[in-house]
């Protein structure tokens, strides 16, 4: 990194993922023939078009990571033989090395290819981005013809992003008791992460289409979202899990802010373009599953409307001073919402996976969640999905949680 050119300092809103060196994939599985060296001229040409993929994050003092770059970027493909089914196989992602990377596991006939983007760069809307361009080169490649993609900008901090669309960060309630910066690991923790990236399994709850296009006429009908009605399902499992009042629990989830202010923000015109929503029943709340997602449509709609989610990604200093919020009253979660399917001739696409890997977090900010994770939802093919990944050794009281949920979803 000594002749590395320094690109900015990361923001708050990125640097939160830095510490923990956090990676999310972005899966397509795939039945039948894969042209590896199609695939690994589509992801060149997406690093060239996007170069921040090629980049590196290097500790900077006082205490936090810089975006630079060392001379061309790497292009990291790894290929390798096994069970489709753990996505990373043969993967070494390194944040000091390359920022995004592609990674091919096949057996015969079934192959994964996972497209792996450092969280401090990409939302899962900017990176959903990337991962259809990424398909939109394979077949001009696999023709025999170079893919070109027009060179973007790199993307800024939502910070910048909301700053110069007039949005202002709110008093925290309490916020000058507060200390100005958050607390932060010494530099040798910075430095050399020696950890190894703790292995994690998929405990997943996929419904059908039938199931899901039920659950959406039944949101219809409610008067709720497809959403809400997970959230709910989620309080409701989480509060059987872990014998707690529904109303002691908080459901905690990111929003896109891209089409909420204006003007409206490209989907890699920045990095983690999300505010932060949560939705805490009030003691008496109907619980049950349409009584709950009421309830959290109402809190979204209200904070957004009060303009309240689209300011919070400016408040990270002051919530990341105080200690976190207690992980076992809290329920986290992430909605994708619906994926298009890339058209891609000559290659099945059945089904999209996600996968998200971290290491533990020196600064103790990334708490472990009761019961191993946080679930990603997403709908692909007319089908919902919600995917948890957690270490092994949750396996057990995860699979009862799939079945309350799967229960609940699909119950008339």
């Amino acid at each position: 990194m000594t002749a590395a050119t320094v690109i900015r300092p990361l923001a708050p809103s990125e640097q939160i993922f830095a510490f923990s060196e956090v990676f999310v994939g972005y899966c397509a599985r795939i039945s039948g023939p894969v042209d590896l060296g199609a695939l690994s001229a589509a992801f060149e040409a997406l690093v060239t078009a996007h170069p921040i993929l090629g980049a590196q994050l290097a500790p900077a003092e006082p205490a936090g990571h810089t975006l630079v770059t060392a001379g061309p970027p790497e292009i990291v493909v790894t290929v390798a033989d096994g069970d489709p089914e753990l996505l990373l196989s043969g993967a070494e992602p390194d944040q000091r090395r390359a920022l995004g990377s592609l990674h091919v596991v096949r057996s015969g006939a079934d192959t994964a290819v996972t497209l792996l983007v450092h969280h401090s760069i990409a939302d899962a809307t900017h990176s959903l981005r990337l991962f259809q361009r990424l398909w939109e080169c394979y077949p001009i490649a696999a023709a025999g013809r170079v893919p070109v993609l027009p060179t973007t900008r790199q993307p800024l901090p939502v910070e910048d992003l909301l700053t110069a669309r007039g949005v202002r960060r709110r008093p925290v309630p309490g916020g000058a008791a507060l200390r100005a910066e958050p607390p932060s690991p010494p530099m040798e923790a910075l430095d050399a992460n020696d950890h190894e990236y703790p292995p994690l399994i998929t405990t997943r709850c996929r419904l059908s289409r039938e199931q899901t296009g039920a659950l959406v006429d039944r949101g219809h009908r409610a008067g709720v979202t497809v959403h809400s009605l997970v959230a709910a399902a989620l309080l409701l499992t989480e509060s059987e899990a872990r014998r707690l009042p529904v109303d002691r629990l908080q459901c905690s989830y990111s929003v896109d802010l891209r089409r909420r202010v204006h003007p409206l923000i490209g989907p890699t015109e920045g990095t983690n373009v999300l505010g932060f929503a949560g939705y805490r029943p009030a003691a008496g709340t109907e619980t049950t599953l349409d009584g709950l997602a009421r309830g959290a449509l109402h809190a979204l709609r209200a904070g957004l409307a009060s303009g309240y989610i689209q300011q919070t990604p400016l408040q990270l200093p002051d919530t990341l001073a105080v200690p976190p919020a207690d992980p076992f009253h809290t329920v986290m979660t992430t909605n994708w919402g619906r994926i298009p399917p890339p058209r891609v001739p000559a290659v099945r696409i059945d089904d999209f996976r996600t996968t998200m890997i971290a290491k533990p977090d020196p600064t103790g900010r990334r708490p472990p969640q009761a019961g191993g994770g946080t679930s990603i939802i997403s709908t692909y093919a007319g089908r919902l999905s919600i995917e948890i990944h957690h270490p092994p050794e949750f396996g057990p009281v995860q699979l009862p949680r799939i079945e309350q949920l799967q229960a609940l979803l699909t119950r008339p």
